[in-house]
């Protein structure tokens, strides 16, 4: 596969009020993710189910990208949509909003 780009663009909004604009370059197809292994700020680590959120903030599919990561090699991107992700822990029903995730290759369970 040919290298290309992949644009994360998501939308100022009151979970996410920064907003975000990056562009990586990616070394994999697309594929869609529904669960990750992951580590919140606040420390709750586990299983967590992702999804992306749409402009109107419904449910849409997450995607994972493989992309060149200057400080780390090549790391998982994951992206959603307009209003970036949504994730919620497995084990605690903890609820995250992220414009998007880049993390190690291992970490998409499903």
């Amino acid at each position: 596969m040919a290298s290309t780009f992949v644009n994360v663009q998501v939308e100022e909004h009151e979970a996410l009020p920064d907003g975000c604009c990056l562009r990586f370059r990616s070394q994999s197809e697309r594929r869609t993710v529904t669960v990750i292994a992951y580590e919140s700020e606040s420390g709750t680590r586990g299983h967590w189910q992702v999804e992306g959120r749409a402009l109107d903030d419904s449910a849409v599919p997450a995607s994972a990208y493989e992309v060149d990561d200057s400080s780390a090699g090549t790391s998982t991107l994951i992206v959603g949509a307009a209003h970036g992700l949504r994730l919620t822990s497995a084990t605690t029903g903890e609820t995250l909003a992220e414009p998007y995730l880049l993390l190690n290759l291992d970490c998409v369970v499903a």
